[in-house]
C-alpha cells in the first residue's frame, strides 16, 4: 500500500516514525529512508543507535540546520539534488529485498523542490511489490499523488508557536 502524510502542520515524520516503531514492535522487516535530512543534529537519531539491528536507517541530504545560530538554509544546490536522487535510488534497491514497511520521509518535498524527476518517483512507487508498503511524507501533496495513494493523512497547521517567534526545540522538532 502507498501510504501518503501531507499537509503544513507538524507531525508527518512523527507519525510516519510511529507506524515503523509499531511495525518494527510486531518483528516486520522497516527501512526509513531520511531525503534531504543531512547533519546529525536529529533527535531520532539517538534512538535508532539501539535500533539498529531492528530498522535500517538511510540518512541523505547536505546539512539545511545549524543548531547554533538556530538558522535555516533553504536554497538548494546540484548537491542537494543528487542526494536527492541518491536516496531514491537507494529505496528502489529496497523494494526487492522483502520489506513489510520502507518510509521515504520528506521525499514528497524533494519532489515539489524539483530536486527528484516526477516520472522517477512514480516509477519507484509503481516498482513496489504488493507486499511492501510505503509511507512518503512531505508538504504539497500533488494530485497524481493523491489519486496514487491508498491513504492520504493531512497534517493541518492550526495553531504553532514558530507563528510567535519561538525556536525550533531539541526533542520536539528536532
Amino acid at each position: 500500500m502507498i501510504l501518503v502524510i501531507t499537509g503544513n502542520g507538524k507531525g508527518k515524520t512523527t507519525s510516519a516514525l510511529g507506524t515503523a516503531l509499531r511495525a518494527c514492535g510486531w518483528e516486520k522487516k522497516v527501512a526509513i529512508a531520511f531525503f534531504d535530512k543531512g547533519g546529525s543534529h536529529y533527535g531520532e537519531e539517538n534512538i535508532f543507535q539501539i535500533l539498529q539491528e531492528k530498522i535500517h536507517i538511510l540518512r541523505f541530504g547536505l546539512k539545511r540546520f545549524d543548531e547554533m545560530k538556530k538558522t535555516f538554509r533553504f536554497e538548494n544546490t546540484e548537491e542537494d539534488k543528487k542526494e536527492a536522487e541518491r536516496a531514491l535510488e537507494a529505496v528502489r534497491k529496497l523494494l526487492p529485498q522483502g520489506y513489510f514497511l520502507i518510509v521515504c520521509d520528506e521525499i514528497i518535498n524533494c519532489l515539489n523542490l524539483g530536486m527528484l524527476d516526477g516520472a522517477a518517483v512514480e516509477a519507484c512507487i509503481n516498482d513496489c511489490p504488493p507486499e511492501t508498503h510505503l509511507i512518503l511524507t512531505g508538504r504539497n501533496c500533488p494530485d497524481w499523488l493523491r489519486d496514487k495513494a491508498d491513504l492520504v493523512s493531512e497534517i493541518a497547521d492550526e495553531k504553532h508557536y514558530f507563528v510567535k517567534g519561538k525556536d525550533a526545540i531539541k526533542g520536539l522538532d528536532y
